[in-house]
């Protein structure tokens, strides 16, 4: 005989899920919700489960196995009962199992004052918690998130009414708006900012800064971490009782804010709001260069941390966090990744996202953006990370080393500052801080591997590349564009590079990727924006190039950084068959005398500038000698390349090359002299240098010296000089003639009295 099917069954497993307490049960449900009986007597009647939560009520049926009758009962205490003002969420629900269950979720949504005909409100098939349904109602009810342009123009329309008669200082804007949005979040605050009337004195304008600083204290006590330095917030946002707007326009402000931004994405984990409005207000306001910060653009965030490859139980780490941008990233892929699971998205948000922000504006800001997206700031730390670097170093540097190695960060995503070195200093911090296999994504200038080989070769140096390489593996690198951050008014050569902390292996090949244009164009009032939408095609390239290792001519390709045991890391041509070395070819020196342009004494001997014309001086540092005369130090004229046979003098600016090696690689200098001109614009974008935070273009000596050319053999060198001087002499040959015809016709013209006859 088949066990009889029991409501009941069903009814607990909908309390199992969401808790004993947590929905009215039919016989608590007060009588002023004005349900009526489903048998239509007109009678009092109640659902099997309610709650009433602040915009919204849900109304549960649940049956053993007649999921019809639970849809249609649900629906009929959706449209009988005097609930006012509020939406309505119906969830029909039937079953024995959990596996056996089905249902079903429907909205009576407010509109005008007046509620929406019955609807669905998802088409889930599982049951939801009411996070989920909350986010899901959210959507319903306002509409999916505003445009990333869109959200642009509002905020450049924002940051005029704040600058308008300077209500609001450029520097104060973003946490101004940040401190609106957290203020938002309580309900309080909410009913003050929408209750204050039209006064007959301004006060009241200055009561609802008073409701703002109160609103975002009590939002945001607590959780402080105890590395932290000190913070008062009430303190932090202190200049908002500074701020003076019309009351009803200042209404308007915080409605628009409400309406358009907060709402919306109230559960948008991956969102950067803040960090795109900092970026906003400073660079609209000319402020953005003086804080030394260089925020990373969205799509190369969202590239950074889908190359990290996050699994859920991931640790996340940001050593320099800025607004918080690469942690809300982390947070949105990390939630993806829970599938819907509370319990693991809790943790997520409150135990697997570090991050380290000196700046105490920058602090408040990520702070502010984790307090958006649910509130992981018990691992916000108000700090340098870095623990042993002149005028950085902390008494209690181990015990914080000791605290990040018990939370396991596994991923380490990071835009460091780029000033006096910083960079390196951070790639350095960060592989510290991280687990054994632990990875690292790093975007810097695309020199700083190089540049601290260098300094390495020069002193004994514990931080140096070579020191680096012995507990990290460098994966891949990404050049990125040179207008990758134009928006913000800087020229940086700029790469993303991948880490996995485990000494690199010799044998190892690394991926090398050129990434030339990001196909982003600059549109006036909204930034760098993929106007042809090639971002996609784009990134999943080079997720093809960096995962397998894809070689594309021209694009990508790969190679061992160490070549018999030697570093070897300049961005260079991929070595082929006939490429050697600039220093195998040639001697590579500068002129001993080591004399700037400005300060040459006139004599006979040719000086030799970083200009096309050359000046003069009184002393030769080289003798009957044949060379080439390389500039590397003079932005302008960089690349620039002189040939000389004879007695010379070559500026600082400039290396001297001469023949090496006659018998392995016999040159002629006028063929390198004419070779190394047409090179000249790829030089300058492979080459050039990073110095002091500028975009300053150099070459090093060393960089220079084992830069990859094509060595030509020396029979068709000597054919090509001689055509180039057949031909200059062919022009010249045609220039006398041309200035001899010149003459004649002036003469035929001078002479010539009768106009016919011209």
């Amino acid at each position: 005989m088949a066990k009889k099917k029991s409501e009941t069954k069903t009814e607990n497993l909908f309390r199992s899920f969401y808790g004993t307490n947590t929905f009215l049960e039919k016989s608590a449900i007060p009588d002023y919700y004005g349900f009526t009986s489903k048998r239509k007597t007109g009678e009092k009647g109640y659902p099997d489960f309610f709650k009433d939560c602040d915009k919204y009520c849900i109304i549960v049926e649940a049956k053993a196995d007649n999921f019809k009758l639970a849809i249609d009962e649900v629906k009929w205490y959706m449209e009988h009962n005097l609930i006012e003002n509020k939406d309505i969420i119906g969830i029909a629900i039937s079953g024995q199992t959990k596996d056996s269950i089905q249902i079903k979720y429907f909205c009576k949504l407010l509109i005008d004052d007046n509620l929406s005909k019955i609807d669905n409100l998802t088409d889930a098939e599982t049951i939801l918690s009411l996070n989920n349904i909350e986010k899901i109602y959210t959507r319903k009810k306002y509409g999916d998130t505003i445009s990333d342009e869109a959200l642009t123009t509002f905020l450049s329309e924002l940051n005029k009414k704040f600058h308008d008669k300077s209500r609001v200082r450029d520097t104060n804007r973003s946490l101004f708006f940040s401190g609106l949005m957290i203020a938002l979040n309580d309900k309080t605050f909410q009913k003050t900012y929408r209750s204050i009337e039209k006064p007959e004195s301004g006060i009241e304008a200055g009561n609802l800064n008073e409701a703002i600083l109160t609103a975002i204290t009590n939002q945001l006590k607590d959780k402080a971490n105890s590395f932290s330095k000190k913070i008062v917030w009430k303190d932090c946002f202190a200049f908002i009782r500074t701020i003076s707007f019309p009351l009803i326009e200042y209404k308007k402000i915080i409605k628009d804010i409400e309406e358009k931004i907060f709402i919306p994405f109230k559960h948008e984990e991956k969102y950067d709001i803040l960090g795109k409005a900092y970026k906003i207000f400073l660079s609209r306001a000319g402020k953005i260069e003086n804080k030394n910060i260089i925020l990373t653009p969205d799509h190369i965030k969202d590239l950074m941390v889908k190359l990290a490859n996050l699994s859920v139980d991931d640790v996340v780490l940001d050593t320099c966090t800025g607004p918080g941008g690469f942690l809300m990233f982390a947070l949105e892929r990390l939630v993806s990744l829970a599938n819907g699971d509370d319990a693991t998205i809790e943790h997520i948000t409150n135990h697997q996202l570090i991050g380290f922000e000196i700046d105490p504006v920058l602090y408040s800001l990520a702070c502010s953006n984790m307090f958006l997206h649910g509130d992981g700031r018990s691992n916000m730390i108000h700090r340098s990370s870095l623990l042993d670097v002149d005028n950085l170093v902390e008494d209690d540097g181990q015990k914080l080393l000791d605290h990040i190695h018990k939370l396991k960060p596994r991923k380490c995503i990071i835009n460091p500052p780029y000033e006096n070195n910083l960079a390196f200093e951070f790639v350095w911090s960060a592989i510290d801080y991280l687990e054994p296999d632990g990875e690292l994504i790093v975007i810097m200038p695309s020199i700083t591997l190089e540049q601290n080989q260098e300094k390495a070769s020069k002193r004994k140096q514990l931080k140096s590349t070579e020191n680096l390489l012995k507990k990290a593996t460098l994966n891949f690198e990404i050049k990125m564009p040179p207008t990758l951050f134009r928006e913000q008014g800087r020229t940086i050569q700029t790469s993303i590079f991948g880490f996995t902390k485990k000494p690199h292996n010799q044998d190892k090949n690394v991926l090398f990727y050129n990434l030339k244009d990001d196909g982003l164009e600059s549109v006036q009032h909204k930034g760098r924006v993929d106007t042809k939408k090639q971002w996609p095609q784009k990134e999943e390239e080079i997720f093809d190039c960096v995962l397998n290792g894809t070689e594309i001519p021209g694009k990508s390709y790969k190679r061992k950084i160490f070549i018999k045991g030697k570093l070897v890391l300049q961005n260079k041509q991929k070595t082929q068959k006939g490429f050697v070395p600039i220093g195998d070819l040639f001697n590579v020196i500068k002129d001993p005398q080591q004399i700037q342009s400005t300060k040459n004494v006139p004599g006979d001997i040719p000086f030799i500038t970083a200009a096309i014309e050359w000046k003069t001086h009184n002393k030769a540092s080289f003798k009957k000698t044949e060379a080439l005369v390389y500039v590397v130090g003079a932005e302008g004229s960089l690349g620039n390349c002189h040939y000389i046979n004879g007695d010379f003098t070559a500026s600082s600016l400039c290396l001297v090359l001469t023949e090496k090696d006659k018998k392995q690689y016999p040159v002629n200098l006028k063929f390198y002299q004419l070779y190394f001109e047409s090179i000249k614009q790829e030089v300058r974008k492979g080459l050039n240098g990073w110095k002091k935070g500028k975009s300053k273009q150099s070459i090093s000596q060393s960089r220079f010296e084992t830069f990859e050319i094509p060595y030509v053999d020396i029979n068709k060198q000597n054919q090509v000089v001689k055509k180039v001087e057949k031909i200059k002499k062919d022009l010249e040959e045609i220039e006398k003639k041309k200035i001899e015809l010149d003459k004649q016709l002036n003469q035929l013209v001078v002479g010539s009295t009768d106009p016919c006859e011209l």
